[in-house]
């Protein structure tokens, strides 16, 4: 066992309702992330969130502490990386955003 693992909190993201079509096929009921931080710093990072995906205008649906995990140094998400997944997917967010999908449960 790795001695080194970090307490960290998940944060998940629901930016954007996803494709009927996608949701039916097993995909996810909402587009966005999910993001693994230190669990002493996760309230700060949520906000470091909340405020990076306003500047890149990429909507908000829900934002809430999913879960906890012990993880090595290297799968940690920085602010670095979080600001780099963000901007990465930016656009194709944005782009679906623009669909108004319905929103629609899971059977």
């Amino acid at each position: 066992m790795n001695s080194n693992l970090v307490k960290c909190t998940r944060i998940s993201v629901d930016c954007v309702t996803n494709d009927p079509v996608d949701i039916r096929c097993g995909g996810p009921e909402y587009l966005g992330f999910d993001f693994n931080v230190r669990e002493k710093d996760a309230e700060e990072m949520k906000k470091f969130i909340i405020v990076t995906l306003s500047s890149f205008e990429i909507p908000i649906k829900n934002l809430y502490f999913s879960g906890t995990i012990n993880l090595n140094e290297e799968n940690i998400w920085t602010k670095e990386r979080i600001v780099t997944e963000i901007k990465k997917d930016a656009e194709f967010l944005k782009h679906n955003a623009k669909r108004n999908y319905p929103r629609t449960l899971k059977k």
